[in-house]
């Protein structure tokens, strides 16, 4: 039997490893801030990876802010990604592991005339 080549697929056995560490990560959470809520909306978003449908719906009578705060946000450190992201809203999620993004340096922008 060959040994898989670190650019391969992770075999079955590490899938049924990150299954079990979620569940288990799910029983820990509670209803409090609704850490849970959010917890099982990201693993459907992760069910249709991929496949996402293109139905997005057009926005109506949309005026952007005159200014808005952004901010240098960075990732993990086990997956190192850096965006700008809008501040205000909460907590961003990263778009290469989904992990929480971290709002270093922020600063206004404003809307050109």
């Amino acid at each position: 039997m060959s040994r898989k080549s670190s650019n391969s697929c992770p075999p079955d056995e590490e899938l049924d490893q990150l299954l079990a560490a979620l569940r288990q990560r799910c029983s820990e959470l509670t209803d409090d801030r609704c850490q849970r809520k959010v917890f099982l909306k990201r693993l459907k978003n992760l069910v249709r990876f991929g496949a996402e449908p293109m139905d997005y719906p057009e926005p109506e009578g949309v005026e952007l802010p005159k200014e808005l705060e952004v901010a240098l946000a960075v990732c993990h450190p086990e997956c190192g990604n850096q965006a700008l992201v809008v501040v205000e809203g909460g907590p961003q999620g990263c778009d290469c592991c989904g992990g929480t993004m971290y709002p270093t340096e922020v600063a206004t922008y404003r809307k050109k005339r």
